[in-house]
């Protein structure tokens, strides 16, 4: 018996189902489609790089936990799956199918997760039993058995939910007209392609010749004159022999159809062809992430704070977000504006600063500093000598003078690091 068996072997005794309040979707047909495939790829690459985090948010500010729950979710949420795995197969399905799920393991006692793992389904079923309790039924594609699950246990994701009560609304249907036109024009091109390979011409013998001495004629002037190592182009023939050139014109592949049906599942995505080849600005990645990633992010985050967490930690703030560096892709002049404006208001350390410039980590750098260089007007003259109306330089004077330098040396660490990146 199996992990799932075993875990699930917990829950037969109360699925006596009415399946009359059910909804069922198969599994995607969309798997095998390139151009879907390729879709499903860079949306799922850009989940992955979401990071976790367990967060508790009060009265006193928010604190970010670094307990066992953090740990399985940073590092590895189930055994044969990393992080970055774990959200990329979750993404993945949730394109193929618009909809993605994880079962939730717990301990014996149920007072511990032990692993989260994603499973990809061939085809699912949400349904209630008899005393009103949501189940979660699905044949893995894994190894093809039938399971069944408490779905307060389940990780749901879905996208265009808008006709079922659980499940997204599958795109196999928006989308498989244009799949469906875009394999016939796939067709017609392999068509074009095998005729640009076809007859060429015919030879014609004036003497009769039997029927296998006449295929080996054809052979032989093939072999002659008709290969790469016949680099002239030059046939030589005899009265016995005529040769008849046929004149084909070639079909032109329908660029323009291609590109109108590809479009049209870019626009059912969100997507263009610069996301996919990754040659896109920096506007139009903010654009890409705000509209596709970001969705899922804020899902992943409701979802998974609602199944891990119980009421009452729900209701001391315990939350899970999942973030991103929005300034991966922005230029280096966009990073070194945003970075010095956030250091010096103390918003960012050294390190996290040297990190937004690509430049590695440094000893002591995981400190915050703020710039005094803002004072009240009244204020100018106990600012720079330490002393109200005094023009001596005193012992405060001095302080003063060696805090104004360290300053300078801060800023002008600053202007230099803001020269190397760009």
């Amino acid at each position: 018996m199996n992990f799932f068996q075993r875990f699930l072997s917990r829950f037969k005794r109360s699925l006596h189902v009415i399946f009359n309040r059910s909804e069922y979707a198969p599994s995607s047909s969309l798997r095998e489609n390139e151009i879907v495939g390729a879709v499903a790829n860079v949306i799922a690459t850009n989940v992955g790089k979401l990071a976790p985090q367990v967060i508790r948010k009060d009265t006193r500010g928010v604190t970010i936990k670094n307990d066992r729950l953090s740990r399985l979710l940073n590092i590895r949420p189930c055994p044969e799956m990393s992080t970055f795995d774990f959200l990329y197969r979750l993404a993945s399905d949730l394109a193929y199918t618009s909809n993605a799920f994880a079962v939730v393991f717990y301990n014996e006692d149920f007072t511990d997760i032990t692993r989260i793992q994603p499973v990809t389904v061939r085809s699912h079923r949400v349904f209630e039993d008899e005393n009103g309790n949501i189940l979660f039924r699905f044949v893995w594609d894994y190894d093809g058995q039938e399971y069944t699950v408490p779905y307060d246990f389940v990780i749901h994701i879905k996208s265009r939910y808008n006709k079922k009560r659980f499940l997204g609304t599958p795109p196999d249907a928006d989308l498989q007209n244009t799949v469906d036109l875009l394999d016939t024009t796939y067709d017609g091109i392999k068509n074009v392609i095998k005729n640009s390979a076809s007859l060429r011409g015919y030879l014609k013998y004036n003497n009769f010749i039997d029927d296998d001495e006449l295929k080996e004629k054809v052979r032989e002037f093939q072999r002659a004159y008709m290969s790469a190592e016949n680099e002239g182009g030059i046939a030589g023939l005899d009265n016995s022999i005529d040769f008849k050139e046929i004149t084909q014109q070639p079909r032109q592949i329908p660029i323009t159809q291609v590109s109108f049906f590809r479009d049209n599942i870019y626009r059912y995505y969100g997507v263009n062809e610069k996301i996919l080849t990754s040659t896109y600005t920096e506007a139009e990645w903010n654009s890409f992430y705000e509209s596709v990633i970001e969705p899922i992010a804020i899902q992943l985050s409701l979802e998974f704070t609602f199944k891990l967490f119980s009421e009452r930690e729900r209701g001391f703030g315990n939350k899970i977000i999942f973030t991103a560096n929005r300034l991966q892709y922005a230029t280096l002049t966009t990073r070194a504006t945003i970075g010095q404006d956030m250091f010096d208001r103390g918003i960012i350390t050294v390190n996290e600063y040297r990190e937004l410039m690509y430049l590695p980590q440094i000893d002591g750098g995981d400190v915050r500093q703020v710039s005094l260089n803002y004072v009240k007007t009244d204020d100018q003259t106990l600012y720079q000598t330490g002393k109200e109306g005094d023009d001596g330089k005193g012992e405060g004077q001095q302080d003063t003078q060696k805090d104004g330098s360290r300053q300078i040396k801060i800023q002008s660490l600053i202007r230099e690091v803001c020269r190397n990146g760009q």
